[in-house]
């Protein structure tokens, strides 16, 4: 419960934050079914796109393919790798709420905890991040470095016509992650993250579980 306290950073305007009084701590744990995503927004969205969930898988063996600077999603070439790039940073790029009541306002579904593997490798991750998405689809989030104890704040969207998701990480323009909004009601989540234009590489989010009530109690050792 003091956690929050001690690891101050920029929200940025859409923080979901503000909810932080209005529920107990682990109801950001929680996990979401697609059903009630599907009809937690107040968008006017194709019926077509939500009527199955839609799940992004990068790279070998995947739905989303980059061959010869030519990417594919489910087989459909949809631009080049830059013009990919580009939408995933409009997508990710957000305008401010209005007003700050509108923030405070906002109601915010929990999109639950995963620690953050950048590899095959990765198998002792550092990065944990927490996710929540509202009612117009708006994604905000923290990004936590165990390593540093340093906090980041989130912010992205969900796109109504793909259910693709792209999301801001920190003050760091060149950096954009996105997934599936499916893929974000599963234990482990496919992640493409473009590092500008030019480079990208597979992350994954692997679900953690919350910890137990005297755990969260508990001090830090």
């Amino acid at each position: 419960p003091n956690w929050w306290g001690g690891h101050y950073h920029p929200w940025g305007g859409w923080h979901y934050g503000w909810r932080f009084g209005y529920y107990n701590w682990n109801y950001w744990w929680t996990i979401p079914t697609y059903a009630a995503l599907n009809s937690w927004f107040t968008w006017s969205a194709p019926q077509q796109v939500w009527s199955q969930p839609v799940y992004y898988d990068y790279g070998t063996g995947g739905n989303v393919v980059y061959n010869d600077n030519r990417v594919l999603v489910n087989g459909q070439e949809v631009g080049t790798a830059s013009e990919f790039a580009q939408s995933a940073a409009a997508l990710a790029t957000v305008p401010p709420p209005p007003t700050e009541e509108a923030a405070k306002a906002a109601e915010w579904m929990p999109l639950g905890t995963f620690a953050v593997s950048r590899g095959e490798k990765d198998t002792q991750p550092n990065q944990v991040i927490q996710l929540a998405v509202n009612k117009e689809g708006i994604i905000s989030g923290t990004l936590y470095d165990t390593a540093s104890d340093k906090s980041q704040s989130i912010q992205g969207k969900v796109d109504k016509e793909t259910q693709r998701v792209a999301i801001r990480i920190g003050e760091n323009e060149n950096l954009v992650a996105e997934t599936g909004i499916y893929n974000l009601t599963q234990q482990e989540a496919p992640v493409l993250v473009h590092f500008g234009e030019d480079r990208v590489e597979n992350w994954l989010l692997v679900r953690m579980e919350a910890p137990a009530e005297g755990e969260a109690d508990a001090p830090a050792p």
